[in-house]
């Protein structure tokens, strides 16, 4: 059976890559890269979580965040603990957004962390949503993140390391 090759569908769509570096082990930073621990070391963090069998990060967990419009769900499609965490997520202004986060030792005591986003549209607000995605506010949010994620990690060098 013959079966015709499909037409190329192309919704809008918008990918961007930075590396951190963090100033403590792949061990120590991947548990912080968890809706809960992520409301202690992110100030304007704020979670529910939905569905987590063990109450935390984990393959298949599902939990929300509050969005402009709504709120923003999420599900965690890998968790290798120490190397890699990737989400996909819906937002309520019509994109679906993809999240990989790869973690290397780099150095002494450090990580190098790659970020990539992909943002695709999925109905009439997903233009204007895109066009807000600028690259200097893309910039700011992963310096945000990384001095954030730093700073709290050079506070909490005496607390054990946190799992999640």
């Amino acid at each position: 059976m013959h079966i015709p090759a499909a037409e190329p569908v192309l919704a809008p769509r918008q990918e961007r890559a930075f590396t951190q570096t963090i100033h403590a082990t792949p061990d120590r930073v991947f548990p912080l890269l968890c809706p809960v621990m992520e409301a202690r070391w992110l100030n304007d963090w704020t979670y529910r979580m939905i569905h987590s069998e063990s109450g935390v990060a984990e393959p298949g967990a599902v939990f929300e965040t509050p969005h402009a419009d709504g709120r923003t769900l999420w599900i965690i499609t890998a968790h290798e603990p120490d190397t890699r965490v990737a989400f996909a997520r819906w937002q309520p202004d019509d994109l679906v957004v993809s999240l990989d986060i790869r973690l290397a030792p780099h150095g002494t005591a450090k990580t190098r962390v790659d970020i990539r986003y992909v943002w695709t549209g999925i109905g009439p607000l997903a233009r204007s949503a895109l066009d807000a995605l600028t690259v200097e506010a893309w910039r700011d949010n992963m310096l945000h993140w990384e001095r954030s994620m730093n700073a709290w990690l050079a506070n909490a060098a005496s607390r054990t390391t946190a799992t999640c």
